[in-house]
């Protein structure tokens, strides 16, 4: 099937493309973004013969396919180590052919003299077809790939949402019923405990009340969706001693390195909570002897957090031994921890917190040899910065 264009579109395809990217993000489901993309390669990009698959397991299943390809001439499955689609898929480099004959993994069945093959993302590949030799462009390519990105978004926020669900439901079981019984076995203290208990009491239950309130919101959140729905400005600074205030730092230290004044557009309760889970990571992994092994216990060696700003957001470091060296991207995975009593949230939830604000995470070594999360992306106003050498330290 030959590969035509003239007519086309009157605007310009980049500018078509981003409204497809519009598009895309109102797919409910993975075979309703494969058809959009397809459909747009069809009708923006004018590519006759186009195919998507996405990968399950170790294979790759057709997912769409441009509508004069007829049923029986579509392998349905193919291995992920097997022919152009395994090849783009494990590399993750998109390929533009003229000559599919002379290619080792072509089929060497097949019609098609040349063709395009463009991942997307880690889910799967968007490949494009001619029977005519050298039928694309190197613009072509450029713009099968930006169309394929947002059809790789449109995946992930799909992903993301799935996730969202599940960890709703972990949140209404694993957290709030232990809660309902805390609450309960409180009640039950203040009605026999003295008047010297009361204050300490008092104090678990504001607790109490908080985690309550934060599930309940993560459950909403997770409801809509999505985790930031307007950002207003907030004072990064006030932010960040509010949350070191509400967690347990033992002996560890603070060292603010944020100006008065310094504003960061955020959901403020989850900016605090993002900056409460990093802050506990870092406690509860950051106490190590002498010798700069880590320890189960706090020992007399306390851990120091640092928070700074960046150009474009701001970082959390610590002094720590810091994370395994291959943990990089792990760390941020559901369910991931060192610790036997950990839950592998925390992290977790930081991302979720990240991505809901648009925002990019990225954990490197701190100048100390422990943890940095560097959290990028962000608008923020910076006029008063602290000097390097005259952090408050708390």
């Amino acid at each position: 099937m030959a590969r035509t264009r003239g007519g086309g579109n009157e605007e310009h395809p980049i500018q078509v493309l981003h409204q497809v990217a519009f598009d895309l993000q109102s797919a409910d489901s993975a075979d309703e973004v494969c058809r959009r993309t397809v459909d747009a390669a069809e009708t923006v990009l004018e590519f006759d013969t186009c195919i998507i698959t996405l990968a399950e397991g170790e294979t790759l299943r057709v997912r769409a396919k441009s509508s004069g390809l007829p049923d029986d001439g579509v392998t349905p499955t193919s291995s992920i180590d097997e022919g152009i689609s395994g090849l783009t898929y494990r590399t993750r480099e998109s390929s533009r052919f003229d000559e599919l004959s002379s290619v080792e993994e072509a089929e060497p069945e097949a019609a098609y003299e040349s063709g395009l093959s463009v991942p997307i993302g880690d889910h799967g590949v968007f490949q494009a077809a001619s029977e005519e030799p050298g039928a694309f462009s190197p613009e072509d390519l450029e713009l099968a790939e930006l169309l394929v990105s947002h059809a790789a978004a449109a995946l992930d926020r799909l992903e993301y949402e799935r996730e969202l669900e599940q960890f709703a439901s972990v949140v209404s079981h694993d957290l709030r019923n232990p809660l309902t019984v805390a609450r309960g076995r409180l009640e039950l203290a203040r009605s026999a405990a003295n008047d010297d208990a009361q204050p300490h009491l008092a104090e678990i239950d504001e607790a109490l009340e908080r985690m309550n309130s934060l599930v309940e919101k993560l459950l909403a959140l997770a409801r809509q969706g999505e985790l930031v729905e307007e950002a207003v400005p907030v004072a990064l600074r006030d932010t960040v001693e509010d949350a070191w205030e509400t967690v347990a730092t033992d002996d560890a230290r603070l060292v603010v390195s944020v100006a008065e004044g310094t504003v960061l557009e955020a959901d403020r309760e989850r900016l605090r909570q993002l900056l409460e889970n990093l802050f506990r990571n870092s406690v509860e992994h950051g106490a190590e002897t002498d010798s700069g092994e880590p320890v189960s216990v706090p020992v007399p060696v306390p851990v120091t957090v640092t928070v700074g700003t960046l150009p474009d957001g701001f970082y959390v470091a610590d002094d720590g031994p810091g994370l395994p060296d291959d943990a990089d991207d792990e760390v941020f995975r559901r369910g991931y921890t060192t610790s036997d009593d950990g839950t592998g949230f925390g992290l977790y939830i930081v991302r979720r917190i990240v991505r809901g604000h648009g925002w990019s995470v990225s954990l490197t070594a701190s100048e100390d040899g422990g943890a940095r999360f560097e959290i990028t992306g962000a608008e923020i106003d910076r006029s008063g910065d602290a000097r390097p050498d005259s952090p408050e330290q708390r």
